[in-house]
């Protein structure tokens, strides 16, 4: 028998040492495939997003929420003719599921027959609080209340119903998490935020990833999650949306960036842009940013998805580019995969046009469209591009409003109580104020339409705070006037004539839902009739303020005359039943602030400040002097801390700080405390924070009850951005606070 050629030898080496295929590969050779027989037209095509609008002949309103319809030839020419790949958005108004259904078979069943690779759609929609464009879906509290828990842990659950929901109605895309840190609160999308802390932001970013995404993005009840928008979206120079962030480069990667990074390390599957500009340079045209950041440093590999037209914008309200082609070349070259660009064609005729010119390589293309169609394998849309009727019936389950009632009850932050609270459950209860009936101040933006301001659109099944102490108090015992309206009017004098009748007064003050553009304002303030009728109403009687609001409006004026106030936010279709659960005492609240809430106009500095911050004109004066801090929230009972404990020997920057603190419940009920844990940096070659949170976590504790809570964090998470802006523990003296108790580490 002759021996084996060396060739064979070395076929069968290959053979029995090469790793096995997975998965991952069989899609990357399937996409490799699928790339070489695409063209150019086809590759643009993926590279589009188009909005619903655009491809429909009616829109749906309040008289008929399933009235929208597909424009079939708009449909055809965008996604037979012009290969348009992604579509995104609801046309006016939430639809129901089966509706959404109906509008996804046509499309896909287009995308699958009529293309000539039958590659499915990949439709996004933005499901904030919920699935905000389902109308039987379960809305849940905006972030900012989501924040205010601080319990990551139900922040996950939250977005894994939002996740199920939208995926249930046939929508595999979500626009979200937002990550942008709240640091500026005139800003109109703060409450899409986690607040002000970096910390806070990043632990919410990683919970909310893992909600959305789950172990298996073609799950039917999972999503992929959009981590948006990158970077420094949120800190506007001017405090208005969509305008320019001014950010030292240390300043931004010390508060801004984490979250992304975090939300990267969660696998998250698309990014979207940072609609405006960060120190003069528009970030859907900065290489810097989008590819050697994003891309380079942070490794990530998923889609990169712009904003709503903002390509267009680089040319027509940026004017970095002197037509809306050099817009399009700048932000290819940028390193977007995807346009939302989102009405018409410019985006794919102006970059089939830069190919042909040659002013763009086609191959530049593939790695978007390959990151694309990874997306769409990952789903499972090439198996399974339909919805799945059978998962309708997964929408506004028990568990998910039960879920929502819960997370309603942990956001409400108690923030003055001077003894009056709990009420009595028997006497009368004037509601007053344009909240208390109105169920777009309970949902907010992103609530059935884009602003939430439609009282038509909310399902006639949702209560207002007035139905929901109504039901909970008995309508003989609720008195109601409506006092001041969003318009300016006023009703004072029937209001204080309601008032005499009553045992308490409940005064439900509330921003007019809105954001992006339409919810810029020039002023913190709460409007003055609002707080005008809180001064008529302030005789004497149990005043309790309860603030619905998307951003933390301007109450110090009135503060002083209440005897209770309550930052509600805008905590959703429950939030009327906690709100009565809180004030007659069958809730003992334990939300915490996120953010800190300003006493003055122009003074909205964030807790962790500088030193230099703090300097007043005097000790009536200080620099630093918000309305209630960051962290704070009261309770029905009190809890006390002693014993802290920390190493006593010097730590080495490899180690980890391990620390313990007792806590005691010191009064008569039940309740949870969220235990901060702050270190201050005592000297540093940049000046240093008064203090940064650097952990957290809650407690729920019996009356008397007392335990031992410990805390483990590395060295390296006292780190500082240094004077040449990476990352630095420089040796020295740390502070470690936490509740009243302080004590001092070193580090060598």
């Amino acid at each position: 028998m002759r021996a084996p050629s060396r060739l064979l030898l070395l076929a069968l080496l290959v053979l029995f040492t090469a790793p096995p295929v997975t998965a991952r590969d069989e899609i990357e050779d399937t996409i490799s495939l699928l790339l070489a027989r695409m063209t150019l037209e086809e590759k643009v095509g993926q590279m589009t997003q188009l909005t619903l609008g655009a491809v429909s002949r009616s829109k749906a309103d309040s008289t008929n929420p399933d009235g929208h319809r597909l424009d079939l030839e708009k449909l055809r020419q965008a996604v037979v003719e012009k290969h348009v790949g992604s579509i995104l958005n609801v046309h006016a108004m939430a639809f129901s599921a089966r509706h959404w259904h109906s509008t996804l078979n046509q499309i896909q069943d287009l995308a699958t027959t009529e293309t000539r690779h039958k590659i499915p759609i990949l439709y996004g929609i933005d499901s904030v609080h919920g699935a905000n464009y389902v109308r039987e879906a379960t809305l849940f509290p905006h972030n900012i209340n989501l924040a205010a828990t601080w319990n990551p842990e139900l922040v996950e659950k939250v977005h894994a119903v939002t996740a199920r929901e939208t995926r249930a109605a046939g929508i595999p895309w979500n626009f979200g998490p937002c990550l942008d840190v709240g640091r500026q609160p005139l800003w109109s999308r703060f409450a899409e935020t986690f607040g002000e802390d970096v910390h806070v932001s990043e632990r919410m970013a990683t919970a909310a990833v893992r909600g959305l995404q789950g172990n298996s993005l073609s799950a039917p009840y999972q999503v992929a999650a959009t981590a948006k928008h990158f970077l420094a979206y949120s800190n506007p120079h001017s405090g208005r949306d969509r305008t320019q962030s001014l950010l030292p480069e240390r300043y931004l990667r010390e508060h801004f960036l984490p979250p992304f990074i975090r939300a990267v390390e969660e696998d998250v599957q698309a990014i979207m842009v940072n609609s405006s500009e960060v120190n003069g340079l528009p970030v859907h045209a900065n290489h810097n940013v989008l590819t050697k950041l994003l891309r380079g440093r942070m490794k990530f590999e998923g889609v990169v998805i712009t904003d709503w037209e903002d390509v267009r914008k680089l040319h027509e309200l940026h004017r970095v580019a002197p037509s809306v082609r050099e817009a399009v070349r700048l932000a290819v070259e940028a390193g977007i995969d995807m346009c939302m660009v989102p009405n018409d064609f410019h985006f794919t005729d102006n970059l089939i046009a830069l190919v042909r010119e040659g002013l763009i390589p086609e191959e530049m293309l593939d790695n978007p469209v390959r990151r694309i169609l990874r997306l769409k394998h990952r789903l499972g849309l090439f198996e399974q591009p339909m919805p799945d009727p059978s998962l309708i019936d997964e929408i506004g389950r028990e568990d998910a409003n039960a879920l929502s009632l819960q997370a309603a009850r942990e956001s409400l932050v108690l923030l003055k109580n001077n003894g009056i609270l709990p009420l009595s459950q028997k006497g009368k209860i004037l509601l007053t104020g344009p909240g208390c009936h109105s169920l777009a101040a309970l949902h907010g933006s992103w609530s059935y339409t884009w602003q939430g301001a439609d009282e038509k659109a909310y399902p006639p099944s949702l209560d207002t705070i007035l139905e929901a102490f109504n039901a909970g108090h008995g309508r003989d015992n609720v008195l109601w006037a409506r006092g001041a309206q969003w318009d300016g009017s006023t009703d004072f004098d029937y209001a204080i004539r309601k008032a005499q009748n009553a045992d308490a007064i409940v005064c439900v003050l509330a921003e007019e839902p809105s954001t992006e553009t339409p919810g810029n304002i020039s002023d913190l303030a709460m409007p003055q009739n609002q707080l005008r009728l809180v001064r008529s109403l302030a005789t004497g009687k149990p005043l309790i303020l309860v603030l619905l609001e998307s951003r933390p409006r301007l109450i110090t004026e009135v503060a002083g005359l209440c005897h209770a106030i309550i930052y509600a936010g805008q905590p959703g279709p429950h939030g009327g039943a906690a709100l009565y659960e809180l004030l007659t005492g069958r809730l003992n609240p334990s939300g915490r602030l996120p953010f800190t809430y300003p006493r003055s106009p122009h003074n909205l500095l964030p807790y962790d400040h500088k030193y230099s911050d703090t300097i007043g004109r005097d000790a009536e004066a200080p620099g630093f002097h918000p309305l209630y801090a960051f962290g704070h929230g009261l309770s029905f009972t009190s809890f006390e801390y002693d014993n802290l404990k920390v190493p006593a020997a010097p730590l080495a920057q490899t180690d980890r700080l391990a620390i313990s603190v007792e806590v005691t419940n010191t009064g008569q009920r039940r309740g949870i405390e969220t235990i901060h844990l702050y270190v201050r940096d005592l000297y540093a070659s940049v000046t240093p924070p008064v203090k940064r949170l650097r952990a957290f976590t809650r407690a729920e504790l019996g009356p008397g009850e007392r335990r031992t809570i410990k805390i483990e964090l590395p060295i390296s998470d006292l780190a500082f951005f240094g004077p040449e802006n990476y990352p630095i523990v420089e040796p020295g003296e740390f502070e470690v606070m936490i509740g009243n108790q302080t004590a001092k580490i070193a580090v060598e």
